[in-house]
């Protein structure tokens, strides 16, 4: 009688994701940067399509892809930037990914060399994001964290609150995510934590990480300074 085995694939307890679907060179320069500061046992994970998987396999992410550090997952449907907030309040998408403690990157990220700080630092969290400057954000006057682009994420904690509660759309799903997640016991670093971890719109000195956004041209100026990366992922003019 023959016996089929099934295919087991592997799991792992860190993992760093990307979701790109265009063809840019700011996936393999990104991509380069996350694998540098992040630990060699944390595998990263590539969302892409049909239109870019060639760019991707033939660039010089090559070797990482050769030695099983990048692993590559292809996606039928192509989700745009519009409906990001779609895709990351799918659970299938969740199902898919191949690791529990998840650091979710974009290409408007980048993480910084010269900080004190290192991603292990923010492992007992299940959400955490460059926290929302409270002067211009709307959905609470409490809870400012955090932005999704570079993001420390629980797979767990994730797919329980989207089995628990309906995803409102009115909402983008990162904020959705730091609102909520407290529901199923989830664990959202406070905003003196977050602030740390990345930058978006309140400035910190030296991030682990900062994520685009128009900051003012003296603070953009004072980041360029201790995190020269900022550079590749921030808009070229400032306010």
């Amino acid at each position: 009688m023959l016996t089929i085995k099934p295919i087991l694939i592997d799991f792992y307890p860190n993992i760093a994701v990307l979701v790109e679907f265009r063809i840019t060179d700011l996936i393999v320069t990104v991509v380069h940067n996350i694998n540098y500061h992040i630990p060699l046992t944390w595998p990263i994970q590539i969302f892409h399509g049909k239109d870019n998987q060639d760019f991707i396999k033939n660039s010089t992410l090559a070797p990482l892809i050769s030695s099983g550090k990048i692993i590559l997952t292809y996606m039928d449907v192509v989700y745009g930037k519009s409906e990001t907030n779609t895709l990351l309040t799918d659970s299938k998408f969740w199902q898919r990914v191949r690791g529990e403690k998840i650091l979710f990157f974009q290409i408007d990220s980048i993480m910084c060399s010269n900080s004190p700080h290192k991603v292990t630092d923010y492992s007992q969290y299940d959400y955490i994001g460059a926290p929302w400057d409270p002067s211009w954000f709307s959905f609470s006057k409490v809870d400012y964290v955090g932005n999704g682009g570079f993001s420390l994420r629980s797979r767990n904690k994730t797919l329980a609150l989207l089995a628990l509660l309906p995803y409102n759309k009115r909402m983008p799903e990162d904020v959705w995510y730091g609102l909520h997640l407290r529901q199923v016991n989830g664990s959202v670093a406070p905003v003196n934590v977050a602030k740390t971890f990345a930058v978006e719109s309140l400035y910190y000195e030296r991030p682990l990480a900062v994520h685009r956004f128009n900051l003012p041209c003296p603070i953009r100026e004072k980041l360029f300074q201790t995190c020269p990366e900022s550079k590749i992922v921030m808009p070229e003019k400032c306010k």
